[in-house]
């Protein structure tokens, strides 16, 4: 008799996986790469718009010292002032007694008008400042 042919696939396993198996891996690879293909949509951003933000002027701090009763760490916070001056202005104060005007500062060495000028509006003079005379 003779063998009867069929038109069955083999049964045979493709990389020792059964049809059953790879059907499913299949699904999975296909599977996977819709996800992977989702999540690179979102990460591109696609089909979003710019969002513009109103953000409020900076505004400076304004801050004014004493020159009379700042320490040189209060003066290196100034304008081209810096740690060296501020010590050199207090060393100044000590040695010559309290500034009576802001213009005193120019007695200094290293403040010249334009660095007095520039750091005007943050510098004051308290009478309170001033040492009593006896």
């Amino acid at each position: 008799m003779q063998e009867q042919e069929t038109n069955e696939p083999s049964s045979r396993p493709f990389l020792g996986l059964k049809r059953d198996d790879q059907y499913f891996l299949g699904i999975l690879f296909v599977a996977i790469l819709v996800a992977a293909m989702i999540h690179l949509i979102q990460m591109s951003h696609w089909g979003t718009e710019a969002v513009e933000i109103e953000r409020l002027p900076h505004l400076p701090y304004e801050y004014q010292i004493d020159i009379n009763q700042a320490t040189w760490v209060e003066f290196a916070q100034l304008e081209g002032i810096g740690t060296s001056l501020g010590k050199r202005i207090v060393a100044h104060r000590e040695a010559h007694g309290p500034f009576a005007s802001i213009n005193d500062l120019l007695n200094v060495k290293g403040i010249g008008e334009k660095k007095l000028n520039a750091n005007r509006k943050h510098l004051v003079l308290n009478s309170s400042s001033k040492t009593p005379s006896h």
